[in-house]
């Protein structure tokens, strides 16, 4: 897939975007003077939204075509979003593709990561790095797809490194030394269900509990906290 700047503005429009996005930043615990790292910030776009929360953000990409559009080259993403225009609270940060950050021990409340460590050869030293960089106590939040859920074709992308199960994700996450708070999967595979798939948002929130749902949807939310 190329991530170009297109894509990152027109992703900051998508429903299920803004969703996993919200629920990250709850996730993450973010409220106003949150000390927050973006790993892999892409356009902006979640960056903008936790400065709306009056959160202090750091965001850090590998890409500069991502980093140039989310200073503000091109803000029509946000304008598709429907985003309001509040000052913004956050710094961006290119960082090499050894995911190295140049970042001291300790200096962030909270780490939130939307659909990046499928991306990385290496997740487990990347969460040891973003494990360094995290005081006592504090949350890392992020989502990733979903190896179990039924329909993989989707996540057809030649830059996926790995895509995980909700148990691989857990277990990579502890190693790095962090306890796994929760775990869950939403948006659940409702095609077979043409009804329920035009219900939208409601069926997802209505099935995404049950049973046979509960660990088949299309993304993982996980958080875990550093002792």
């Amino acid at each position: 897939m190329a991530y170009s700047d297109s894509y990152f503005t027109a992703r900051e429009s998508w429903r299920d975007w803004r969703i996993e996005a919200r629920q990250l930043m709850d996730l993450a615990r973010v409220s106003n003077g949150t000390r927050v790292l973006e790993v892999g910030c892409g356009g902006g776009g979640l960056l903008r939204l936790l400065s709306a929360r009056g959160a202090m953000a750091v965001g850090v990409d590998t890409l500069e075509t991502a980093l140039e559009l989310a200073r503000g080259r091109d803000r029509s993403g946000y304008a598709a979003a429907k985003q309001p225009r509040k000052p913004d609270r956050s710094a961006l940060v290119r960082i090499g593709a050894d995911g190295a950050l140049p970042i001291r021990a300790g200096a962030f409340d909270a780490i939130v990561a939307q659909h990046v460590i499928e991306h990385l050869p290496d997740a487990g030293a990347a969460l040891c790095e973003w494990n360094r960089v995290l005081k006592a106590g504090g949350r890392i939040a992020l989502a990733t797809p979903n190896a179990g859920y039924p329909d993989p074709a989707h996540f057809a992308d030649g830059d996926h490194a790995r895509v995980y199960s909700v148990g691989e994700v857990c277990r990579v996450v502890e190693k790095a030394g962090l306890v796994v708070e929760s775990v869950s999967t939403i948006f659940p595979f409702l095609s077979r269900f043409r009804v329920l798939r035009a219900a939208g948002v409601i069926a997802y929130r209505v099935f995404e509990n049950l049973p046979y749902f509960a660990a088949r949807g299309r993304t993982i939310l996980l958080s875990a906290r550093k002792p």
